[in-house]
């Protein structure tokens, strides 16, 4: 029975994947105490009260963790479900009527497919090889370690297969259930212990399919429809990366202060909206500054924040097939490689431009007298001064405006666009 958690104890929401392992271990699929990582603060209080009430990113309790230990900041325990508004939880996620714990439907020994992505014609024909036996889909929804279509896509995907083998006269059934990808035995395991759980047989298919066609066909190399794909999963792959015209990208400009990169960076988007080619967003170091970012320090916890809010807005563009140019510094090259990752776990183009100008013609243009302050001790942890750049070993594009115009450097990055088919046309550009 769901316990009431109005009693006063500590509370923490994980991350996505330990949330992932929390919500299938109050479904009697994950065994065994649960791990948190929490605040040392958070930790302390759960210590003393023996209890950690686990929260969703909304703040919603979903479990009561009983403590049993404690290390550091890592709280360890058995679970108890808590009592949820019925209603809220019907609509907190897509699919929502297909999450189904082993209790709620009878699947023993069906044949059962587990994944986040869309499910291959080896896997598909494996699980209906036998005309008498039930298939179980599950579709796992968590993070995900490989990018791939979200998880309303997947599970519409599944449940237009389980339509169609229904009216041929098989038993089907569709599952949506919490699960991180890690991209290793993990996942592996994880399949197994749900199969088990639901009483059903684990498919393995005879060979693995062809992803490489598969990205070759998303990204317009061929056009015949790759053949390990049935029709509903392919319109899956092709809703989370349409062709490449029809994508959304994010054009990201990285450089030292006064390199240009904002310069090229509007020109850019100046010329873009003239021709009309595509819908285009301008995120700005320094308006970003001004806007989403106020408040903002520049010690490098502040800066990777500002820069992950910069790559948080453009993802969501990209998402919805937008171009976004960015012009920040971003100086660290894991919070790059994190903004590169948000764009592209959405199937969109993530495009690096480094703008490398050297520091020194840098500081010569230096019109808004920082690099002068920074020398001067005025401004501590300048980048290029008295903070490191990490230069991109990952760029699709270096630029150097020293060495050429804003217009040569625009054309450049134009004709990067235009080369990944990302532009209907130059149209005189």
């Amino acid at each position: 029975m769901p316990r009431d958690v109005s009693a006063a104890a500590p509370a923490a929401t994980p991350d996505a994947a330990t949330l992932a392992t929390v919500e299938l271990a109050l479904l009697g699929i994950e065994r065994g105490d649960v791990s948190v990582e929490v605040e040392a603060a958070t930790a302390e209080q759960a210590a003393t009260q023996g209890r950690l009430i686990v929260t969703d990113p909304e703040g919603a309790p979903v479990a009561a963790l009983h403590v049993q230990q404690v290390d550091g900041s890592t709280v360890r325990g058995g679970l108890e479900a808590v009592e949820r508004d019925a209603t809220d939880d019907a609509h907190a996620r897509p699919h929502a009527e297909l999450r189904r714990g082993p209790d709620h439907i009878a699947t023993a020994g069906a044949a059962v497919v587990v994944g986040h992505d869309p499910i291959d014609r080896p896997t598909l024909d494996a699980a209906t090889a036998d005309p008498h036996r039930q298939v179980l889909f599950v579709v796992l929804d968590g993070p995900r370690a490989v990018p791939g279509p979200a998880t309303a896509d997947v599970a519409t995907c599944a449940l237009t297969l389980r339509d169609e083998l229904r009216t041929g006269g098989r038993e089907a059934e569709v599952v949506v259930l919490p699960g991180a990808q890690f991209g290793d035995d993990r996942d592996d395991a994880l399949a197994a212990r749900i199969a088990e759980a639901y009483g059903a047989d684990l498919v393995r298919p005879p060979r693995r399919a062809d992803r490489a066609a598969l990205h070759a066909w998303l990204d317009g190399a061929t056009d015949p429809e790759p053949t390990d794909w049935p029709a509903p999963a392919l319109a899956a792959w092709r809703r989370w990366r349409p062709r490449p015209a029809e994508r959304g990208v994010v054009v990201f400009f990285t450089g030292l202060s006064g390199s240009g990169k904002s310069t090229v960076a509007r020109a850019l988007v100046n010329r873009l909206a003239e021709a009309g080619q595509r819908r285009v967003t301008l995120l700005d170091g320094d308006v970003v500054r001004r806007n989403l970012s106020a408040g903002l320090g520049f010690s490098r916890a502040d800066r990777d924040r500002n820069i992950e809010r910069i790559g948080f807005v453009a993802a969501e563009i990209a998402r919805h097939g937008g171009m976004v140019v960015c012009a920040p510094i971003a100086p660290f090259a894991a919070t790059r490689a994190r903004v590169r990752q948000m764009a592209e776990s959405h199937g969109a183009d993530f495009l690096l431009i480094h703008v490398a100008t050297p520091l020194a013609e840098c500081e010569r243009r230096d019109r808004k007298g920082l690099y002068a302050r920074a020398r001067a001790g005025e401004i501590p942890d300048f980048t290029g001064i008295s903070s490191p750049y990490e230069e991109p070993d990952d760029a699709e594009l270096v630029i150097d405006t020293s060495t050429t115009t804003v217009t040569d450097a625009r054309d450049t990055v134009l004709d990067l666009l235009s080369a990944r088919g990302l532009l209907a046309g130059r149209d005189g550009a």
